[in-house]
């Protein structure tokens, strides 16, 4: 075998598969509860997934959430019509304004803004070796430094239309179809429709695409030449979560390809995440699909990337203390002590 000494940043990051049996037992244990009617509905796959993150058939509400939202600079076009100009998006959020940063705050959600280099590449790949190395190390760390602190689940989402777009050049690919088919139809406030600024981005992607294409799928050349900076510092936070057994929550059509090219890199990556919320955006239906992620709860929320991820971290709390307060089967108690005071249950 020869050595080398050019390891990538996320060389090494090899996440598990969660073990599925937990949410077999989980569901099991819905089932026998002692109440009447049908049980938790579109509550329950949730319950399922958070019983496999914690190893548990009795999932309990997460105790230490970490929202991190990234932000990043793409090229001319790639934004067009979005509703604020990408700086203005972050400091609200810092802020803790609008319609994420308000409701993260009202939440009392912990927000982290990553702000990653911009994605310019122009006749070529939005990235160089230097930026893409940067980028996906940006995302391992920001990760590593949240679950370091105490985080035991990461709420990823991002910031800006530009990285949208760059999730449709992603989809795309992958899924071997037009663009067109994962560009949705945009609205200009008032709910107008935007074709002018559809146009706008369907040219610039294609001009982008007209030099990058014919490549091999391999996730280094994705982040490159599709992703950029930001979807791939995203990909690098997901990827190092999953390789801690840290579950994540995603919103958005950017977290849903940073979550595909998380898998590229580690095939176990997307089994750690779940999507509370799948907007109507093709990129999301899609995606999620191919990443095999649980049932979602039907909401069907359509605000931008990001905005479904603290009512759906707040929707799955309440169905984990739903599941943790419904009465068990009579098999299932707890035996009385004995009179020597001997707790003890003999074993199933």
């Amino acid at each position: 075998m020869t050595d080398t000494t050019d390891a990538g940043p996320l060389d090494g990051l090899k996440p598990k598969f969660p073990n599925g049996v937990w949410t077999t037992r989980a569901n099991a244990r819905l089932q026998n509860t002692l109440i009447e009617g049908t049980g938790l509905g579109n509550l329950q796959a949730a319950v399922g997934w958070a019983a496999r993150m914690q190893a548990t058939e009795a999932p309990e509400p997460f105790s230490s959430p970490r929202m991190l939202l990234f932000a990043g600079e793409y090229p001319r076009g790639w934004a067009a019509g979005d509703t604020a100009p990408l700086a203005e998006q972050v400091l609200a959020v810092r802020r803790g304004e609008g319609l994420i940063g308000g409701e993260a705050a009202r939440a009392g959600l912990p927000v982290e803004v990553v702000e990653t280099g911009p994605s310019e590449g122009v006749e070529g790949p939005l990235l160089d070796e230097p930026a893409l190395a940067e980028a996906l190390t940006l995302g391992r760390e920001t990760a590593d430094r949240a679950i370091d602190g105490g985080a035991d689940l990461l709420l990823v989402g991002g910031l800006g239309a530009g990285a949208a777009t760059a999730a449709v050049a992603i989809c795309s690919f992958v899924a071997k179809e037009d663009i067109t088919s994962f560009l949705p139809q945009l609205h200009a406030p008032g709910g107008l429709v935007d074709d002018v600024s559809w146009m706008a981005r369907v040219a610039a992607l294609r001009d982008h695409l007209a030099f990058n294409h014919g490549f091999k799928r391999k996730a280094d050349a994705l982040v490159s030449r599709l992703a950029g900076a930001q979807i791939g510092a995203m990909a690098g936070a997901i990827l190092a979560s999953a390789t801690r057994s840290t579950p994540v929550l995603l919103d958005g059509a950017a977290a849903a390809a940073a979550m595909m090219l998380a898998r590229d890199y580690g095939l176990a990556a997307p089994k750690w995440c779940y999507m509370p919320n799948r907007s109507a955006h093709p990129v999301v239906a899609k995606l999620a699909k191919q990443g095999g992620l649980a049932d979602d709860f039907g909401l069907a929320l359509d605000l931008g990337d990001g905005a479904g991820l603290v009512v759906g971290w707040e929707l799955l709390q309440h169905a984990l203390r739903l599941s943790a307060a419904l009465p068990p089967a009579e098999g299932e108690q707890d035996e009385p002590a004995g009179p020597e005071g001997d707790g003890e249950a003999a074993d199933d």
